[in-house]
């Protein structure tokens, strides 16, 4: 009996990690419409999106919110068989995390602000003027990445900003009572994100810059601990999926 559980427990022992592992804990974030809390489920457009691909790939996961920085703290044990939704690429996550194809292409980043303070961009020509203009304050969230091109301008020309680390929907609340001029923001989330503050869309105004580049992609992004055979089954969903122009 004894040589019996112990093969069984060799058995264990030997077999890939992604099959020992049930199922995958999925974090996300609430940015509203990409992935955010309805009625105690996961939703958003990229959160179903990720669902049929996990489905696809014959992996069973479940679904958890975290704020950002916790996010971050999690991904960044590789002990851990973890995954999130949503995440940009960057060099400096690559040394401590691995990366699916891309599932989504955001459209090109907008100043977010009221119509009342739209006045106050109306000097200036490209983001990097309204970073370097220090009597405007950029609402953001802690931990948050616009992608390489508006990273890299941030830490190049330190624009003034108001940070917090709890949910996004207070950003255009301090945009609203001054205490902020403008948030950057993908055009796909304005409406949502304005009204899940209990703000009227219609005091806000969208600007757009002609620096700002083409969208950035978005991976899901995986521990160290997840199995190359598990990212590749889920590669292979997600090119079914997933539009080709959207993964060049």
């Amino acid at each position: 009996m004894k040589k019996i559980a112990f093969s069984a427990l060799l058995v264990l022992l030997m077999l890939p990690q992604s099959v020992m592992c049930e199922t995958l804990t999925v974090s996300y974030l609430e940015r509203p419409p990409y992935y955010h809390t309805r009625q105690g489920r996961a939703d958003g457009f990229l959160i179903e999106l990720s669902k049929r691909i996990f489905q696809d790939a014959g992996v069973e996961v479940v679904f958890e919110m975290m704020p950002p920085k916790r996010i971050m703290m999690e991904l960044k044990n590789a002990d851990n068989v973890h995954c999130s939704v949503g995440w940009f690429k960057k060099p400096e996550r690559e040394e401590f995390a691995k990366f699916s194809l891309p599932i989504y292409r955001d459209r090109p980043v907008v100043i977010l602000t009221t119509k009342k303070q739209k006045q106050m961009f109306a000097r200036h020509e490209t983001l990097r003027d309204v970073f370097l203009d220090k009597s405007l304050i950029m609402a953001t969230m802690s931990a948050f990445s616009y992608g390489s091109y508006i990273d890299g301008l941030r830490k190049d020309v330190f624009p003034k900003t108001h940070e917090i680390s709890s949910r996004q929907n207070l950003l255009p609340k301090l945009i609203m009572k001054g205490r902020a001029a403008y948030m950057l923001t993908a055009p796909e989330e304005v409406e949502t994100l304005v009204r899940s503050a209990g703000l009227d869309p219609d005091d806000f105004v969208a600007i757009t810059m002609p620096d700002i580049p083409a969208g950035n992609r978005r991976y899901l992004i995986f521990t160290r601990g997840v199995s190359d055979d598990m990212i590749k089954k889920i590669n292979i969903s997600v090119r079914k999926f997933v539009d080709q122009d959207t993964r060049k």
